[in-house]
């Protein structure tokens, strides 16, 4: 039986032999892998494009911000222009108006950082 144990033994030092190159081979990949990586992290992010607004759009935005208690209840033609102003996240549709039976509306802060800058000039 002492015979089994040695061949066991002298089987199992031959696999720690070899595992420490195999070891070192993928360590080697691994920090590679994080070089790569380190660099694609330090690229700058993009930001986003700036919202444009129609003529149209940019005062139904400004009515918005200006009315009573900072909600406004939407008139029957201005569901097109306050779904494409929702879309672009520069309001916030809010509860149903039990009387008039229609949404109230409030400016989000992107709405208000996009009131408060001037519009700017077109390009020839």
């Amino acid at each position: 039986m002492a015979v089994k144990k040695s061949t066991k033994s002298s089987a199992k030092g031959a696999a720690k032999k070899s595992s420490p190159k195999k070891a070192a081979k993928a360590s080697a990949t691994k920090k590679s892998a994080t070089k790569k990586s380190a660099t694609k992290k330090a690229s700058p992010k993009k930001k986003a494009a700036p919202v444009k607004l129609s003529d149209k759009q940019s005062e139904l935005l400004k009515k918005i911000s200006e009315t009573k208690e900072g909600r406004y209840v939407a008139g029957k033609g201005e569901s097109k222009m306050l779904e494409s102003l929702q879309t672009k996240k520069l309001i916030k549709r809010g509860a149903k108006d039990k009387a008039s039976g229609s949404y109230r509306y409030t400016v989000s802060k992107a709405g208000e950082k996009h009131i408060s800058t001037p519009p700017s000039a077109p390009s020839a």
